[in-house]
């Protein structure tokens, strides 16, 4: 018997949340629709200051197409290599190399604007 309360409560808690999500899309198609019939209003008489030809708008795709991918590619490269990039080139030098570094640019005997800071 207490299964079976449990599922009608379940059943009713279930009921009122969808009703609620369907309110709340509702309320926000509304709001969409309200929106853009303001920006289409506010924008009627408004003409752009560059006028694009076929072949431009054309190429203008193909940038932004070629930008975004290269970004996705770029992002998902990170995910998959970031820590090894990281552990390669960004960690913590020892004091032993410092002083190597040092040393070997010393002997390198570059004028003082020309050596680095270390």
């Amino acid at each position: 018997m207490n299964v079976d309360s449990f599922q009608q409560s379940l059943n009713q808690s279930l009921q009122v949340l969808i009703l609620k999500i369907e309110q709340f899309v509702g309320v926000a198609v509304q709001a969409a629709t309200l929106l853009q019939r303001q920006f289409a209003e506010a924008t009627r008489n408004w003409s752009s200051p560059i006028e694009f030809s076929p072949l431009q708008l054309t190429l203008l795709k193909v940038l932004l197409v070629l930008l975004l991918g290269t970004a996705a590619l770029i992002a998902y490269s990170w995910r998959v290599y970031g820590n090894v990039i990281t552990e390669k080139f960004v960690r913590a030098s020892t004091l032993k190399e410092i002083e190597e570094l040092k040393l070997s640019v010393a002997k390198l005997k570059l004028p003082k604007e020309h050596s680095p800071r270390i």
